[in-house]
């Protein structure tokens, strides 16, 4: 069958003369690609008035007339059903699937002869027709699409009817709904039982035409890849006259009757979560009818309607030419690369396909998201691009060149290595080599940590050590999706290794050198990392770079490399120890015992380092329980990798049940991480034990250096988000912790944060239809009808604003207005940031989010893994990982005020957490230098002398009398429960003054989605809500047939707020809810406000046992320590917390048995020895002593013997022989001065020798 060429958009048909010459409008000619659904003999059939009623349709297309082969096969050949001949032609048809339509879901639909396919049935229309209906609700707002909407006739020739309805519904076998059918063989190449099968009424089997469908989607729409197309539904209007148009002709004017027909089809393509709509023309011959004002077809007051209306006030979508009097160029145009066919993706929000001529307009791609560290590309849509154009795109700050593919759809690669920052940021395009970008669009940048990885390191389950993490694996096995990659045959791949590396003054991240090359493209590679090629590795790169990723692309000698390919091109992996790559080079350089010296080394150049510990502690110290680290919403969130309702992974952080970490970074890129066992205490690094065993089932959190978030301005260090975090914190805990065996090391440099200076933050709540917990505990119920402002405060550090949305919920299953309101929308700025708007979805959108966000207006989405957590400018919004539906949303300001926003069934529970900042009295308790400079706290007119809290939620100062202060500081009691006549006052003189009227209080709804969220259609100041339901004047008889006064009290349990709701609303499960949302929350106030008092950890000394093991450092709390059966105890042995300060007590350690049996034979030795040498010490001693008192006792009788001499000597000389008379006297005084002074003499030597002793 030859192919035959078809009209392309912005095409200019030259010649009809059955062949068809076709000219772009830009200068070049072409050839349609082949479509397997062409006339199946390749001719066209004749048909004249003469044998309009011999043909037998079921052997010719009905497209062969005109060359109609842009449209799908329809007809009685492909087992169309025809309703033109049904009288009244609205039948319902069943779909027998689900369709996703404009947030709605539906498995039935109404086909209408006036050009459109309806989901609900309208009541009688005319001309002009005025979407989405302004009386809305009162009146109904149908949903519909629209392919040509106006008054139409069915017409016949002669006795022929010439106009047809036709219908067919096709679905997959049921072998193949859900998967991606790979085999696109035309049946006649295939098994015979997979062609078409008739399965009854418009009903049939084709997986051929659904692969041919799901092709020319991908190929018409960027953003259409991965999608499969298993149902599809075609309706196509044959022939179709204008209302008011002869129904009858004459058979010889057949050709005349032609010129007044229209001939277009809708075809409808779902996998049951997105839907794509797809509008092709034949011709358009006119343009609107007679009941509009036409004139043969043409003008009038309005012309056909081409667009969709999502129904009950959700909007209208219109296209080009819609109700324009030039509608007929529709066949001339198209949004693809067919004229004539225009294409729209229509789930959740009209997506517009294909290009446009417009000089400026909105940025389309196909991924919303791409990886911080770059190597991926965009396929973009914007304008039509022509072949001159010369294309470029603007990220941020980076320019990049991209390739035109086609008119539609351009190629834009990111170069690796030019991002490195995080979060929401411009993108521009630019089709004039850079002067003007006129197309534009935000694009999210996720940190390397929350992006894909397709590349996927695998860990052998048998044989633990072959672990990418190991330094001793010896067999390693990475897989990547091979058909994503690049889908052309024989390509190859290059496995490369990049490592990262930073300090002080910069960082980089470089290819460090290859695993394998030029390798083919299987999906899988393993490995020896012992016997890998070293020869290509950078030089002396071991040195430095520990840790990095695993790449794997398109090999760069295959046909101009991974930037030319038709697939993604380039794969990266998670982030891992180099242990395994550098093992030889580190064993040759280190030793065998390289880990212990890599860690030393890390440990000394982060000792020199400055302390960002001391900017963490005073501002986010660690909540002291799990219970206080979940309400402070503003400052904590959970940390991706060991999240207690995520990621349960927890390498980092063995035996954590949770953990959390701080919103932001400190202002030099400090971030803190707590953990929490499973019974809620915080896990301390100094309860650590010196064993590496211990890692298995112990390691607390710690605080980081480099937050994993990152921090302004992302592209220095320690700032880089992911990397710097991974660089000094991760990597140093790798060869520490699990390869030296030393963690120690480790927590001695992070050092968990104890709590004794965390403030918990204050909580209030917003619930039900609605009741209101303040944040200093009053409870109260108001039920307006409108905008309200939950709580502001503006003071020179805030200028907070959170104001909720309150209207009336669906009726009561007896049909009947519920007189009170619940909460459906909530709006929230501080301090210049983000405004973020979230809502509740409307009855029966719920079906895929229950809730829809907004941030400065663009829609944002949470269902990817990889946009849990999503950053904007002073705002980061979080959705736990389990929570795909959208049901719960966390709005954490930079502030530190925390929002928790929860759905369900089509209500908002609002909570609201403040730091102790915003505490009205927190600026005078804790600043001592304000009140010096102030001299005295400021007295008078809390309104105006102080700054304070306002608004729904009531002031924040601990004193619950001034809750419901008005804006004119006017306080209004509330006692709970209120009577009647109470609950109006605080109706009335509190509630109502806080209406956000757009004057005293700015609205922060944005009035661009009121086409879903218009205030016009549910606002109303003279709203008077029930205040005691159980008055006898507020009963109904039918209310008493669903439910008892008994059932009412039984169920709530005495709770006047569930009494409340259940009989206002008449749903019990939304009495329930309320009653489980109070008490959680009243629950979880009681925990996580109060201010624990803690006196720290006790250090745990090696050997040591402490007990209790959870609750080890909280006021009252007795820390027991005991050794292990090895050791012996020393020091006090039980300490108590009293008032934050343990009692005294020596340091309790322990030694081991052994040592301690050692040091005790070393003490009796040594303790002989020392009694030994005391008693020689005390023998020469008493030996000295004895010897000198025998010396000193001999000394006189020798002195009296030398005086003796002496003198006997002297008298020989000096004194002559006297008389016996003359013996006897004495001697004179110059005689006795020379005896003295003889006896003197031994005297003195022997005072000097005792001296000396």
């Amino acid at each position: 069958m030859p192919p035959v060429e078809l009209r392309t958009l912005c095409l200019l048909t030259t010649l009809f003369a059955g062949v068809m010459v076709q000219q772009d409008l830009f200068g070049q000619r072409f050839s349609a690609p082949f479509n397997p659904f062409l006339s199946p003999n390749g001719q066209s059939v004749r048909i004249t008035a003469e044998n309009l009623e011999d043909i037998d349709w079921m052997e010719v297309d009905r497209r062969d007339e005109e060359s109609w082969y842009h449209l799908y096969p329809f007809g009685e050949r492909y087992f169309d059903t025809d309703l033109a001949p049904i009288p009244w032609n609205d039948q319902q048809i069943d779909l027998d699937f689900f369709f996703p339509y404009h947030g709605f879901r539906f498995n039935y639909s109404f086909v209408f002869p006036e050009g459109f396919i309806a989901f609900s049935y309208p009541h009688y229309m005319q001309p002009p027709y005025t979407y989405p209906n302004p009386k809305w609700p009162d009146a109904e707002d149908m949903s519909f699409i629209a392919s040509f909407m106006a008054d139409q006739t069915v017409m016949h020739v002669g006795d022929v009817l010439i106009s047809h309805l036709w219908y067919r519904i096709i679905s997959r076998p049921v072998n193949e709904i859900g998967r991606d059918s790979t085999d696109r063989r035309p049946t006649a190449n295939r098994n015979p039982s997979l062609g078409p099968k008739y399965r009854g009424h418009g009903h049939v089997e084709d997986a051929d035409f659904l692969n041919q469908l799901t092709d020319d989607i991908r190929y018409g729409m960027v953003g259409a890849r991965g999608f499969t197309a298993d149902y599809a539904i075609v309706i196509t209007w044959e022939r179709m006259g204008y209302g008011g148009a002869p129904k009858y002709t004459a058979m010889h004017q057949y050709e005349e009757a032609k010129k007044w027909q229209n001939t277009y089809q809708m075809v409808l393509a779902t996998d049951e979560i997105r839907s794509y709509a797809m509008f092709n023309y034949a011709n358009i011959n006119w343009t609107s009818s007679t009941a509009a004002g036409s004139l043969a077809g043409r003008g009038g007051k309005q012309s056909a309607l081409v667009g969709f209306n999502g129904g009950n006030g959700t909007g209208f979508v219109q296209l080009p030419y819609s109700a324009e009097g030039n509608s007929y160029k529709l066949v001339q145009f198209g949004s693809t690369q067919t004229a004539g066919r225009w294409l729209c993706r229509v789930d959740e929000v009209i997506v517009y396909g294909g290009c446009t001529n417009d000089s400026t307009g909105q940025l389309r791609f196909d991924v919303p998201y791409g990886d911080m560290l770059g190597g991926f590309s965009l396929n973009v849509s914007g304008p039509c691009f022509r072949e001159q154009n010369v294309i470029k795109l603007q990220i941020d700050e980076l320019t990049i060149d991209c390739r035109r593919l086609d008119m539609v759809v351009a190629r834009c690669t990111v170069p690796v290595n030019a991002i490195y920052r995080v979060g929401e940021v411009s993108i521009r395009l630019s089709t004039d080599g850079g002067r003007n970008y006129p197309f534009w669009n935000t694009f999210i940048i996720l940190q390397h940590q929350f992006s894909n990885h397709p590349v996927q390191l695998i860990t052998d389950p048998l044989l633990g050590y072959n672990d990418w993490h190991s330094p001793a694996a010896n067999n390693l096995t990475l897989m990547w999706p091979a058909v994503n990659i690049s889908s052309s045959a024989g390509v190859t791949i290059d496995i490369s290794v990049w490592g990262y590396w930073e300090d002080l003054d910069g960082h980089e991240m470089v290819e460090i050198g290859s695993i394998v090359r030029n390798h083919a493209n299987g999906g899988a590679y393993s490995f020896d990392p012992r016997v890998l090629d070293r020869s290509g590795r950078m030089a002396h790169a071991w040195r430095k770079f520990t840790g990095g990723l695993v790449q794997v692309r398109i090999s760069d000698n295959w046909a101009g490399g991974w930037l030319n390919t038709n697939g993604d091109g380039m794969y990266w992996s998670r982030l891992v120890p180099l242990g395994w790559f550098w093992k030889t080079e580190w064993e040759q350089s280190y030793g065998s015992d390289y880990a212990f010296d890599l860690c030393l080394e890390w440990f000394d150049s982060d000792g020199r380092r400055d302390n960002f510990y001391m900017e963490l502690e005073p501002t986010l110290s660690c909540p002291c329980t799990v219970s206080q680290a979940a309400a402070d919403a503003g400052r904590f969130m959970p940390l991706p990798d060991c999240d207690g309702e995520g990621n349960g992974d927890c390498r980092y952080h063995q035996g954590a049940f949770h953990c959390v970490i701080s919103t932001i970074a400190v202002w030099n890129g400090a971030g803190q991480t707590c953990c929490y066992d499973y019974d809620g205490w915080l896990m301390f690094s100094d309860d650590y034990e010196y064993n590496d065993q211990y890692l298995r089932f112990y390691s607390p959190g710690v605080p980081y250096r480099a937050h994993p978030f990152g921090a302004f301005p992302y592209k220095r260090p320690p700032f880089v988000p992911n990397l710097s975090n991974w660089y000094n914190d991760l990597m140093p805990y790798e060869m520490c912790c699990k390869w030296a065996g030393h963690c120690e090391f480790y927590f001695w440099r992070r050092q968990t944060s104890g709590c004794q200076e965390y403030h918990p933050p204050v909580l209030g709540a917003a619930y039900g239809d609605p009741h209101f917990v303040a944040f200093d505990g009053t409870r109260y119920s108001f039920n307006g009808k409108g905008y309200y402002v939950l709580t502001m405060m503006n003071s020179p550090r805030h200028d907070l604003m959170i104001q909720v949305r309150m209207e009336q919920p669906p009726k009561t299953v007896w049909n009947s207005d519920v007189k009170a309101t619940v909460i459906t929308g909530v709006a929230a700025k501080d301090n210049g940031s983000s405004i973020v708007q979230v809502f509740a979805r409307k009855e029966f959108r719920g079906w895929r989010y229950r809730m829809d966000v907004y941030v400065d207006g663009m829609r944002t989405f949470f269902d990817d893994i990889s946009l849990k957590t999503q950053s904007f400018h002073g705002v980061t919004l979080f959705s736990p990982a389990r929570d795909m539906n959208m049901s719960r949303i966390d709005i954490m300001f930079a502030t530190g005020v925390g929002i928790k926003v929860t759905e369900s069934r089509g209500l908002l529970s609002v909570i609201v957490a403040l730091p102790p900042s915003y505490n009205e009295t927190f600026r005078y308790a804790t600043d001592p230098y304000s009140n010096e400079l102030q001299a005295v706290r400021p007295t008078g007119n809390k309104c105006t002398d102080y700054y304070r809290t306002l608004g729904l939620l009531g002031t924040f100062n601990g004193d619950p009398s001034d809750d419901l202060t008005t804006p004119e500081c006017t306080v209004v009691s509330a006692p709970y429960p209120s009577n009647v006549n109470e609950q109006m006052r605080i109706f009335s003189e509190f509630g109502e003054r806080w209406r956000v009227d757009g004057v005293r209080h700015p609205s922060l709804f944005q009035t661009a989605h009121m086409a879903i969220y218009d205030p016009l259609s549910f606002a109303n100041p003279d709203f008077t809500p029930t205040f005691d339901p159980w008055l006898p004047s507020n009963d109904s008889f039918w209310q008493q047939l669903v439910f008892s006064a008994e059932e009412v009290r039984m169920t709530c349990q005495g709770t006047p707020s569930c009494e409340f709701d259940y009989v206002v609303t008449g749903r019990r499960e939304v009495a329930l809810d309320t009653l489980a949302t109070e008490n959680n929350f009243l629950d979880m106030k009681r925990t996580s406000e109060q201010r624990l008092v803690s006196c720290g950890p006790l250090v745990k000394a090696d050997g040591a046992i402490k007990y209790p093991s959870g609750n080890n450092y909280l006021d009252g709390v007795t820390v027991t320590f005991r050794c292990k059966p090895d050791y012996f105890l020393h020091g006090e042995q039980q300490r108590t917390c009293n008032n934050g300060v343990w009692s005294p007590g020596w340091w309790a350690w322990c030694r081991s048995r052994s040592l301690e049996t050692g040091l005790k034979w070393m003490t009796a030795i040594l303790s002989s020895v020392a009694i030994l040498v005391a008693i020689v010490l005390v023998f020469l001693w008493c030996y000295c002593i004895g010897r000198r008192r025998r010396e000193n006792s001999t000394a006189p009788s020798k002195q009296r013997m030398n005086q003796q001499l002496a003198i006997s000597k002297y008298s020989e000389r000096k004194v002559h022989p006297v008389n016996s008379q003359q013996n006897g006297k004495l001697p004179t005084s110059g005689e006795n001065l020379t005896v003295n002074t003889i006896n003197a003499a031994p005297q003195a030597h022997n005072s000097f020798k005792e001296t000396v002793a």
